[in-house]
């Protein structure tokens, strides 16, 4: 029997689709992926279900929305047994699993490494790496930038890749790189340089402290940027994306060497994208705009793929699962909401898609807190959202509606929910449809959080 093509996904966290040079961004921050989806299939609208890590990956991992696989429901950021994974799916059929779990939200604790034989946790990880002594390690921080880890994660995958590559056994990798997730000003210098935009007048120490940290000040009016501020932290932020993309052109090139390129199937996506000051908005909570939804997504195998494809139709992350078992022929039959696109054409795959955002509780127990002179309270709600391609319905469990016309307003700023009652309850009526038919919702078991956890959470910024 002719071996499967190897599989590896890989998530960009954080990246928007708008800065990367493959959809349209005006300087070349992804040479490696654009020649990906020169040799693929790139799909120009791509939707997160969800607009942060946890709920996002358990879609992608298990081609179901929130409301369905249970994380980000009731409080539960613990992906169930009763979920079934992509990674179990695939060892089934005789893939060798691997992931390297990059930070507390999709560690073994919170079960996300369900079908995954073996898998590298990052976060308990300290960035003096155990394979170089202490002075390397700090010299290497010092003139190269500290990067979340993402160079390690590549030391990771080749280490695995060198000891566990065969010519007939084929594999499953899981990646995230965190290097676009605040701080993007402590990427690599030479990447941070390349794309840095700096105008005089520039407050350096106000644009740092946003760019590592400073994202609910800003929320909070605590902290104020101006246009040109914005635009030195959006170059930082271009600069991370670009240092991805050369972590994955220097896989392409291990694997190619290896001889495992060919028959490698690639999926590069993001989970969700970020918020640049859009909305007054910091980071990737509290809403459902396009700023953190709308992601990049690449498919690319020059053994069983089309070459040079671009996919206009709506797609969501929760198709990869359906989509991966058609093209890989494993005759499964799962229950997912979602579609194969595996025809890769222009056909409409879907007339509407979904997305949601459980009520914030860890920022509501904390922000408070931080800063007691400012009302969060317009964020204590749960959103959900239902688009086609011309509209965008985004209602709150506070019983708040959005309606965006998508040509006219693509920013999402002009809410014409009063303007367009019978668009709103066309949407209205086709997303109590959708959560009809869900049928039950897996919680998994909570978790006790201990210090170590709380600790790697306040480093990515969540609280």
């Amino acid at each position: 029997m002719k071996k499967r093509p190897n599989v590896i996904l890989i998530v960009m966290d954080c990246v928007r689709f708008d800065y990367l040079s493959a959809y349209g961004y005006a300087r070349p921050t992804t040479p490696y992926l654009d020649r990906l989806a020169a040799e693929g299939v790139l799909f120009e609208n791509a939707f997160a279900a969800a607009p942060w890590t946890p709920p996002s990956h358990a879609s992608l991992f298990t081609g179901t929305y929130p409301s369905k696989h249970g994380v980000d429901v009731e409080e539960n950021l613990f992906l169930s047994e009763q979920n079934r994974t992509l990674a179990e799916i695939l060892a089934e059929h005789g893939y060798r699993t691997f992931a390297v779990l990059p930070d507390v939200h999709l560690s073994n604790v919170r079960g996300f490494h369900k079908g995954f034989q073996e898998y590298i946790e990052l976060w308990p990880i300290p960035y003096l790496y155990w394979e170089y002594d202490w002075l390397k390690c700090l010299v290497r921080n010092i003139l190269f930038g500290r990067d979340r880890r993402a160079r390690y994660t590549n030391t990771v995958m080749q280490r695995w890749l060198k000891k566990n590559f065969s010519q007939s056994d084929p594999f499953f990798i899981f990646v995230n790189y965190k290097a676009a997730h605040n701080s993007y000003h402590r990427i690599p210098h030479t990447f941070r340089r390349r794309f840095e935009t700096k105008a005089p007048g520039i407050d350096m120490k106000k644009v740092r402290y946003y760019a590592a940290k400073g994202g609910y000040s800003y929320m909070a009016r605590q902290l104020e940027l101006t246009e040109e501020e914005f635009t030195l932290i959006k170059s930082w932020y271009a600069g991370a994306v670009a240092y991805i993309d050369a972590l994955i052109g220097e896989m392409v090139q291990y694997l190619k060497e290896l001889g495992a390129y060919e028959d490698t199937l690639f999926v590069i996506t993001a989970d969700h994208g970020e918020n640049l000051g859009e909305h007054h908005l910091a980071y990737h909570l509290f809403c459902l705009y396009d700023t953190l939804l709308h992601v990049p997504l690449i498919m690319s195998c020059p053994a069983v793929l089309p070459r040079g494809r671009r996919v206009p139709g709506l797609v969501s992350l929760t198709d990869i699962v359906p989509t991966l078992l058609d093209v890989l022929e494993l005759g499964e039959t799962i229950d997912v909401q979602s579609t194969s696109l595996a025809a890769f054409d222009n056909r409409t795959y879907h007339d509407h898609i979904f997305g949601e955002f459980g009520r914030p509780y860890y920022m509501l127990k904390r922000l408070p807190e931080r800063f007691p002179d400012h009302d969060f309270s317009r964020f204590d709600k749960g959103l959900q959202c239902v688009r086609s391609t011309d509209y965008k319905l985004i209602v709150g469990s506070d019983g708040t509606e959005e309606l965006y016309d998508l040509h006219a307003d693509p920013g999402e700023t002009v809410n014409l929910a009063n303007a367009r009652p019978d668009t709103a309850a066309n949407l209205q009526a086709t997303l109590a449809t959708w959560r009809a038919n869900i049928g039950q919702t897996f919680i998994g078991q909570r978790q006790q959080e201990d210090e170590a956890l709380v600790k790697s959470l306040r480093d990515l910024g969540y609280f």
